[in-house]
């Protein structure tokens, strides 16, 4: 990944920026462009002329994306591991936008499995074909349960209460979010496994549980946002960037910056004042501080706690009941690459299995061009909440020997040798009668390390998500600073929640015309 260049950051300058936006991943990319090249509307504060306007990205990391990374698998041309997110759906409007019109990048279907992808559960070793033929799975429940598979299961418990959810319009989940009351309480003030459990048995919310090879889908968070997130998709299709799905914000950052914009890397802020002349002085330490008109944090939760205890806005109490409002979620991805796709002998081709074991799902890519190279990768562990500290027990210094040539990002996100057999070994156990090769290449990313937090978060039971949401977009409106980015969107964990608060910001709070190529409503 090849960092864009662009005029650095005037540092100390006596002119302030009109803008400066805090953080490169997909909202704050997304915002520095629309903010340097929008139209603007009359009550703006922004000069009318893009030219005039000085706008500045900032980033602390040495690279752009945020939680997308999309890293090039050594020695083997066309495939990137997503360490991050990695698809987007048909549903994501902004987003596909982007993507079909706006730059045109190159997209393709996501993977999906078939009837032979497995589950390996409590010991047991099962197909997807062996779960819609019913056969019994280890789990106390019913044959017609178990057919259903786990998501199934999942459905039906939502709809013994709402029957129908699964095909809910989007107006049909506001009303729902909005005035549904189950159990004596509205759906906000009750966790969403806490509703689960009180529509399903133990046994069978342990088999969609672990046939997930997740626990955060079905975790305790606010019940009324959950519903939705989980079904809202419907019969929405799936798709990922073939070039890797960081070229989202890699492009609006890049069309900033050739439209005039300011972008530097390596540079984080820590610290923010008001000063008395209504401007912002946003500090970076020893290399100096710039005054904006305003600024935008496109930041995780972790990222702005960080920030807040040098920031007087952000440490104001009613500020950091808002920033309380979610919680992280702790996720990790292993990737391992082969010299051929080994699961194929199993009549696996792509899409994703799961199991009960520390793994939690593995998601096979062969060969984008076999002619070339049989070289394939495997994100070979894609794990979360308890089970990522199981792999951070295994971390150390003996860091895997990947090939030269791998790249900065890949080199330093190198597992240990120790994680790297522990991975082969439970893939062993997923895998039966097959021979795995040893790797040749191998990196993670776990998520929970500062600054993110976490890879995506969550709404806590008891909070009004859209109040909080809107909020954040300007926390105190007599100081000009905006928070955006999915973990304060109606949409948390997937990019099109970041892009959404950041347009949203940018129109509503900001002022200008929303494009021409974004649907309306």
């Amino acid at each position: 990944m090849e960092l864009p260049t662009s005029t650095p950051l005037p540092l100390d300058a006596s002119e302030p920026l009109d803008v400066l936006v805090v953080g490169a991943g997909v909202a704050g990319a997304y915002a520095a462009w629309r903010l340097k090249t929008g139209t603007m509307t009359g009550s703006s504060g922004l000069p009318h002329d893009p030219d005039d306007r000085r706008i500045a990205l900032v980033e602390s990391s040495l690279r752009v994306g945020g939680r997308l990374e999309s890293l090039a698998v050594p020695e083997a041309a066309g495939l990137h591991a997503e360490f991050g997110g990695m698809g987007f759906t048909s549903k994501n409007t902004i987003l596909t936008a982007l993507v079909d019109q706006v730059f045109e990048l190159r997209a393709e279907p996501f993977p999906r499995g078939d009837g032979h992808n497995l589950f390996y559960l409590r010991g047991v070793h099962l197909t997807m074909d062996d779960i819609t033929s019913g056969v019994q799975v280890p789990y106390r429940i019913d044959p017609d349960e178990s057919k259903k598979g786990p998501m199934g299961l999942i459905i039906d418990a939502i709809e013994r209460v709402l029957p129908g959810a699964s095909g809910f319009t989007p107006d049909q989940w506001a009303d729902v979010k909005e005035n549904f009351v189950f159990r004596d309480r509205h759906l906000r003030d009750i966790g969403f496994w806490n509703f689960l459990l009180m529509n399903m048995s133990s046994e069978a919310f342990a088999f969609a549980h672990d046939a997930t090879g997740h626990f955060f889908e079905v975790s305790n968070w606010n019940c009324a946002e959950a519903l939705p997130w989980l079904l809202g998709d419907g019969t929405a299709t799936y798709r990922t960037l073939t070039d890797g799905y960081d070229q989202l914000p890699l492009s609006c950052a890049r069309a900033f910056i050739q439209a005039g914009g300011m972008f530097q890397a390596g540079l984080g802020a820590d610290a923010i004042e008001e000063n008395p002349d209504g401007l912002l002085a946003v500090s970076f330490g020893a290399a100096g501080t710039v005054r904006a008109r305003r600024v935008v944090l496109a930041l995780p939760q972790r990222a702005l706690r960080l920030l807040a205890p040098s920031s007087p806005v952000l440490a104001r109490p009613d500020v950091s009941e808002l920033l309380a409002s979610v919680t992280g979620h702790r996720v990790m991805k292993i990737f391992l690459a082969y010299r051929y796709p080994w699961w194929e002998e199993l009549q696996i081709t792509k899409g994703s299995s799961s199991t009960d074991l520390p793994l939690g799902q593995c998601w096979y890519f062969g060969p984008p061009a076999p002619q070339d190279s049989s070289n394939c990768v495997l994100m070979a562990s894609y794990n979360d909440t308890v089970a990522t500290t199981y792999w951070e027990g295994l971390e150390g210094v003996d860091a895997f020997e990947n090939p030269l040539g791998g790249g900065r990002f890949w080199t330093e996100q190198s597992p240990s040798t120790l994680m790297v057999a522990e991975v082969q070994r439970q893939l062993a156990e997923v895998h039966p009668d097959v021979t795995i090769p040893d790797p040749y290449a191998a990196a993670y990313r776990d998520w929970s390390i500062d600054p993110f937090g976490g890879a995506f978060s969550t709404w806590n039971v008891g909070v009004r998500a859209a109040d909080v949401e809107t909020r954040m977009l300007h926390p105190d409106p007599a100081v000009p600073l905006h928070v955006v980015g999915s973990t304060y969107s109606s949409d948390q964990g997937w990019a099109e929640g970041a892009l959404a608060t950041a347009e949203r910001l940018v129109t509503e709070t900001i002022g200008l015309v929303t494009p021409p190529w974004l649907p309306a409503g």
